[in-house]
C-alpha cells in the first residue's frame, strides 16, 4: 500500500448488484453526485474516503458486490489504484503502462467499453470519459 493515509473509492451506484455499498463502507464519509456516463447515461457516483489500510479488503468487497458485467469500481491515491472488477481486483501503480494494459484486458472480459477504462488519465481527471471532464469535487 502507498504511503497515503487514505484512498478515494469511486463507485457507480448502478454497478452494485443490490444498489447498496457493501459492508465496511457505511461508516465512512460518502459523497454522492449525478454523472452522465459517456455523456449520455445518467448514473450516480459515490465517492468514499477509505483508510489506506482497509483499501485492499474494501476493494475485494466491491468486487463481490458488482454486477457481473459492464462495470468496475476503483480506489485511488496519488500513486496507486485498486480496480475492482466482478470478483477480481487489479492493482495499478501510476505510470505503469503494463499494469494499465493488463487492467484494460481484464475489464474487456467483463464487456467494459475501452473508452470507460482510461485508467492512466484518472490520476489527473476524475471522469476522463465525460465530454466536459466534470468532477465530483465539492
Amino acid at each position: 500500500m502507498s504511503a497515503a493515509a487514505t484512498m478515494r473509492a469511486v463507485i457507480i451506484t448502478e454497478s452494485l448488484a443490490d444498489r447498496t455499498l457493501p459492508p465496511g463502507f457505511q461508516d465512512l464519509p460518502i459523497h454522492r453526485y449525478p454523472h452522465d456516463l459517456d455523456g449520455q447515461t445518467p448514473i450516480e457516483i459515490c465517492e468514499v474516503t477509505v483508510p489506506a489500510a482497509q483499501a485492499p479488503e474494501l476493494a475485494l468487497a466491491l468486487a463481490s458486490a458488482l454486477e457481473p458485467r459492464l462495470y468496475y469500481a476503483h480506489l485511488i491515491d496519488e500513486q496507486r489504484m485498486l480496480i475492482a472488477f466482478p470478483n477480481t481486483v487489479v492493482t495499478v501503480d501510476r505510470d505503469d503502462e503494463t499494469a494499465i494494459q493488463h487492467a484494460r484486458t481484464v475489464g474487456a472480459l467483463f464487456a467494459i467499453p475501452a473508452g470507460q477504462m482510461r485508467f492512466a488519465e484518472m490520476w489527473d481527471t476524475d471522469h476522463p470519459d465525460s465530454p466536459d471532464s466534470q468532477t465530483g469535487s465539492a
